[in-house]
This record gives C-alpha cells, sequence and structure tokens, in this order.
C-alpha cells in the first residue's frame, strides 16, 4: 500500500485486516528505492530492521491485537534523537559510528504506540546551519531547509506517513514551509527531548511532520493529548511579519489572498499590531540561543576546531563572548513578550503570520532563514506550518498559526478548519 495513505486510512485498514504492517513497509522501501537517490533524506535506512519489527507487528496483530493507534506505521527519526541499536550520528563526521544503548523518550513513546523506525534522516550538522546533502523534493535544485531537512523531505516525498524533527529557530516550521507539508512545534515542554542532541535548553523543541492536519491531529492523538472536538468561537489575527522586514513579494501577496480567501469561507479575519517591544525579542532570543548554545558546544570546538561545521564554530566564538548580564537582559526580554502577549491574545485567538520569507531559496549552501519562526519559538507558543500557496516556480508557500501557551488542542482545530477552506495542497 502507498505510504501516501493518510493515518486514519492506514489504522483502520490494518485493524481490519486490510493490510499488513510488512506490506506498508515494503510500500515505504519502494518509494525509497525510486526517489532517495535524488532526495537524500536519509542517513541511515534501517531496511532490515524495520522488516523484522514489521513481521513481528504482523504476528501479533494476530494473536495480541494492536498495540495502539499507530501499530504497523512506519516513521522517520531526525538524526538527533537517540535510537537504541541504530547510529545517530548528529549530522556530522565526528558522530561517526556513535550507537545509543536506548531509544529517545519520544520514540520510546511512539514504538508502544507501535510504530516502526524506518531510519534516520539527515540533519544539518548539530542541528545548526552548516546543510546535509538533501534536496527540496519540489525541486532539487532548491533547499527543503533545516535543520530537520530528511524529515520533512522524506514526508513531503511520500517515502513515510511522519517523521520527528526538533527546533530551536525554525527548523521544524520552515522545512515544512519550503516543503509544502504540515509541520507542528508544540508548547514549550509538551513532547519530551530526553535523548535528544541538545542545542540551547531554553529554545530546544522537539516537533512533528505530517502530510497533512488530519494526519496530524491523529498522531497527536495517538501521543495522548486532546483536540477539541469542535472549534469555539475562534479569532483569526492577521499580524504584520516579521517585524525586522525581509517578506519576499509572493508572500506577501499570497498572505493577502489568503486573507480574503479566509473571510470568503466565513472566518472572523482582524489584524494586531504588535507592540514595538516584540521587535526586540528577535535580538534577545539569538543572544540566548547563542549563549547557550555556545556553551553547550565548547568542550568540541575546543577540540575539533571548524571541524564542527564553519556556522557553529562562528556561533561557539561569538556566543563566548556574549556577558552573562547580556544573556540574563535576554531572558527577560523574552519573559516579557510571553506576558505581553498573553495579554494581547484572548484565549480563542490564531495569530497568522507567514512561515517563511518566502519559497525554498535556489541552491544547497543555505537552508533558509528562520526570522519569521524565532519569536514564536521564544514565546514558547504552539505553532504549525500548513501549506496555503505555491509560489510562480512551482514551489510552496505555507502559512504559520500560533496559539496561546498550552491551546495546542485548539491550534490543531484552527488549522483543520483553515485546511478545509484552501483545500489540501498536493505536494508530490
Amino acid at each position: 500500500m502507498s505510504p501516501l495513505a493518510s493515518l486514519p486510512v492506514l489504522n483502520a485498514r490494518i485493524r481490519a485486516g486490510e493490510i499488513t504492517p510488512s506490506e506498508i513497509v515494503e510500500g515505504c522501501l519502494r518509494r525509497i528505492d525510486e526517489c532517495e537517490s535524488g532526495i537524500q533524506a536519509w542517513a541511515y535506512l534501517a531496511r532490515e530492521e524495520a522488516q523484522r519489527e514489521a513481521a513481528l507487528l504482523s504476528g501479533e496483530l494476530k494473536t495480541k491485537g494492536p498495540r495502539g493507534p499507530l501499530h504497523g506505521i512506519p516513521f522517520g527519526v531526525k538524526d538527533i534523537f537517540d535510537t537504541a541499536g541504530m547510529p545517530t550520528e548528529w549530522g556530522s563526521p565526528l558522530g561517526r559510528g556513535r550507537l545509543p544503548g536506548e531509544d529517545a523518550a519520544l520514540v520510546t513513546q511512539l514504538r508502544r504506540a507501535g510504530a516502526i523506525v524506518l531510519g534516520k534522516t539527515h540533519t544539518t550538522a548539530f542541528a545548526y546551519y552548516d546543510p546535509g546533502p538533501t534536496r527540496n523534493p519540489h525541486n532539487l535544485a532548491h533547499t527543503p531547509g533545516g535543520s530537520s531537512s530528511g524529515s520533512a523531505a522524506a514526508v513531503a516525498a511520500g517515502m513515510i506517513p511522519f517523521a520527528l524533527g526538533s527546533q530551536t529557530q525554525g527548523s521544524v516550521l520552515r522545512p515544512a514551509s519550503f516543503c509544502g507539508i504540515v509541520g507542528l512545534k508544540p508548547t514549550f515542554g509538551r513532547l519530551p527531548l530526553q535523548g535528544v542532541l541538545p542545542f540551547a535548553a531554553s529554545l530546544d523543541h522537539a516537533g512533528l511532520f505530517t502530510r497533512t492536519v488530519e494526519d496530524m491531529i491523529f498522531l497527536w492523538k495517538a501521543l495522548g493529548n486532546d483536540v477539541a472536538e469542535r472549534l469555539p468561537q475562534t479569532r483569526l489575527a492577521f499580524v504584520p511579519w516579521p517585524p525586522d522586514g525581509g517578506l519576499e513579494a509572493e508572500m506577501s501577496e499570497a498572505m493577502n489572498e489568503c486573507r480574503e480567501r479566509l473571510r470568503a469561507g466565513g472566518a472572523k479575519v482582524t489584524e494586531v499590531i504588535l507592540p514595538q517591544s516584540f521587535i526586540a525579542l528577535s535580538q534577545a532570543t539569538r543572544t540566548v540561543m547563542k549563549y547557550e548554545g555556545a556553551r553547550f558546544h565548547a568542550e568540541r570546538f575546543r577540540e575539533h576546531g571548524e571541524r564542527i561545521g564553519a556556522a557553529l564554530a562562528a556561533l561557539v566564538q561569538e556566543g563566548l563572548s556574549i556577558p552573562e548580564e547580556d544573556y540574563r537582559r535576554a531572558l527577560q526580554v523574552m519573559e516579557s513578550c510571553r506576558r505581553e502577549m498573553t495579554g494581547l491574545s484572548s484565549e480563542h485567538t490564531i495569530w497568522l503570520t507567514p512561515a517563511a520569507l518566502g519559497a525554498a531559496p535556489e541552491g544547497l549552501a543555505s537552508t533558509g532563514d528562520p526570522r519569521c519562526n524565532l519569536p514564536f519559538t521564544a514565546l514558547g507558543v504552539p505553532a504549525l506550518t500548513l501549506p496555503f500557496a505555491r509560489s510562480k516556480k512551482g514551489l510552496p508557500l505555507g502559512l504559520q498559526l500560533t496559539a496561546p501557551a498550552g491551546r495546542d488542542d485548539l491550534l490543531l482545530a484552527a488549522a483543520l478548519a483553515c485546511e478545509s477552506m484552501f483545500g489540501s495542497l498536493p505536494v508530490s
């Protein structure tokens, strides 16, 4: 069966005995064999391990029933999440041959629900800016974004139904936008980070990729979370973003069209002008990221120098020079903006902003600019990228939806309503 089938359909057909986990895994492997040489999404393909696990789960289904709602469904794991007995090399030659003894907590949770690890997806080196080999499935001459490059590309290309990513700046939301899929960065701390390579503890989030909002809702529920069954009266607030400029003309035009489409669909749409303090938020967040990231990677830099990656080496050198008082002030700015956002947003407000400055840039030297996502990472609020338009060259454009902290359920319900107004965007 094609891995392009939705998660609810895969789950229903597995439970009905119409398809086995082994058949689903083989379908994914066939798709990977067809297009992996061009896209290069996988750092390690666990072909034999996944086949063995699928055979075990196929047998269990007959004797014990399903382990959970993801029984027999394969997924990809960003190569900074530990996987027992499989390489976790952090996107760097310095991690080559590293074999963790345990799974990361989120991988364990998914395995318990019956999901099958199909392999490890490429990341930029140590989940920073130094790119890996992955290309955008829509146009191989363009970046898929980063740092969750392989996860986003694999889902967009139909190699797997879902994948894990992580975000410290925009590493889930931006690749989802560039690749034309749905990316979710939940409320800070909502998904566990044990067994995931850290970068900046004040900003690190685990995240998820699926092809549609319906799939994301199914996955979110499979992880034990709630989603509002009926969307309450919700205000959609368009926010001029990013506050420091840089939005490309195509994205600006698409956002204007988006606003009118939502209004025509009956949505209550308003506009929100952010206070000046939010302009300082982006710089404060970068200060926190550099300060914390530099100190986490300092020993590695002292030992290996630029072998950790040229961009990461530059960050360490800059970050180590930041005085602690500047770091503390930046944390205070972040906290102040969190309080201000709470005051700006009623409980049922969804903010709508671009998920990226524009379509995926040409070339693989850069993974794009995270400035559209960075402040919402700092605020710790749940955010989701929804594909909603295409550029003149046919590349996807993503809409970013955010909700108040802790209202992941509202965010997903609102995203589903918006997706129904747009129609799902074909991604391969």
